[in-house]
């Protein structure tokens, strides 16, 4: 072990009864935590089991426990889900060090109490074989593509009265010297606008009005590949938001608990609008882009699986690598064959944590899980530089 070092682990449960959750206290007690408290949670009417359990660090540092604790955290969700409730906290810092623990409703206390590793440790799934790397994917000169993406603008909108405001500065007349002043690229103008419609409140619901206008974005030839592939996976991440905050939330939403979805489902709902005329890009675009666009038709089939799914062997995936398994789910969810995409999910689940853990509950929707994990597929496929906040 590290010499004193020890993680903490904050793990929350949840009950709709009083009686369940002191029951599970005890529980958790008996395991070796060494904080746990019971605490009413008045505005969902439902009853909190929170404890702090501390391990020690192995020697070859902090992440020798991820595994452990990966599995740690799907036993608890399972008890949770055994008594009609949810593992709602499972958070450790990945550096190690133990939390502050808050002392209200306290049933439990052994201020030197530590988890006992077992031996051997479980190791680290293994991932299969990664598939080529995409190539051409470059962004193009950022004085012409943002100026492109300017006029773009204001063919769409023609007036600041027309325009959403999250767009507004685009048409200011003095932008294009700004930008050139600044030089800053065209990746930066794209991440800066996706952070604005992530995190600047507007007026006017600008995240949800501003899909249209990248959609055009990721429609116009004349912007770079690197440049079109970035909007389309932005497009992709609001699509398949709303699905996997419903596979996250299964449990939780089983047992009553309330989640907010009005955002996510008007973002989802104007993402999804634009894929039919984003489709017909496939027969301009490298396999990438195809990649991206595989990703996306499998939000409404009806509409693109006719044109997508006999395409989807022309985007190279050697077989046994990660991407050879995301394309078979694309495949299933175009297909909609349950059979198949249970096997491309289980397949998945062998090396994706994530997913493996929402499969073992009952209440995860197979259809949302399986979307969002092609989405995450190709989010980890994608090179960094792609990926906007």
């Amino acid at each position: 072990m590290m010499q004193g070092m020890d993680m903490g682990v904050h793990r929350v449960l949840v009950f709709p009864r009083e009686a369940v959750a002191r029951d599970v206290a005890r529980e958790l007690a008996y395991t070796g935590c060494r904080f746990v408290a019971v605490r009413a949670d008045k505005g969902e009417r439902l009853w909190n089991v929170s404890s702090l359990a501390v391990y020690p660090v192995p020697e070859d540092g902090p992440e020798q426990l991820e595994p452990l604790l990966q599995q740690e955290k799907r036993r608890l969700a399972a008890l949770a889900r055994s008594r009609g409730g949810a593992l709602l906290t499972h958070v450790h810092s990945s550096a190690g060090g133990v939390p502050a623990f808050t002392r209200s409703g306290l049933v439990h206390e052994d201020a030197t109490a530590r988890m006992a590793l077992p031996a051997p440790m479980p190791g680290l799934r293994s991932l299969p074989p990664g598939a080529p790397k995409w190539e051409g994917l470059d962004f193009g000169d950022s004085g012409t593509e943002i100026l492109h993406a300017v006029a773009i603008a204001k063919q769409m909108y023609g007036t600041h009265r027309a325009v959403p405001q999250l767009l507004e500065f685009l048409m200011d007349e003095a932008f294009p010297e700004e930008i050139e002043e600044s030089g800053g690229g065209t990746r930066e103008f794209l991440a800066d606008l996706v952070e604005m419609a992530h995190h600047t409140p507007t007026r006017d619901a600008g995240a949800v009005l501003i899909i249209p206008y990248l959609a055009e974005l990721a429609r116009s030839q004349p912007l770079s590949p690197g440049t079109r592939t970035s909007l389309l996976h932005v497009l992709l991440g609001f699509a398949s938001e709303l699905d996997a905050v419903t596979a996250r939330s299964a449990d939780w939403s089983a047992m009553g608990g309330r989640v907010e979805l009005r955002h996510v489902t008007r973002l989802r709902d104007a993402a999804v609008a634009q894929i039919p005329s984003l489709i017909p890009l496939w027969d301009h675009e490298g396999d990438a882009t195809r990649y991206v666009l595989a990703s996306l038709a499998t939000f409404c089939p009806a509409q693109t699986a006719s044109r997508v799914r006999s395409r989807l062997a022309d985007i190279p995936a050697p077989q046994g690598t990660d991407r050879a398994d995301s394309l078979a789910l694309a495949a299933a969810l175009l297909d909609k064959d349950t059979t198949a995409l249970e096997m491309a999910l289980r397949r998945i689940a062998s090396w994706d944590g994530a997913l493996a853990e929402q499969l073992e509950s009952p209440h995860t929707p197979r259809l949302q899980a399986a979307r969002a994990a092609l989405a995450a597929c190709v989010r980890r496929d994608l090179p960094d530089g792609l990926q906007l906040p």
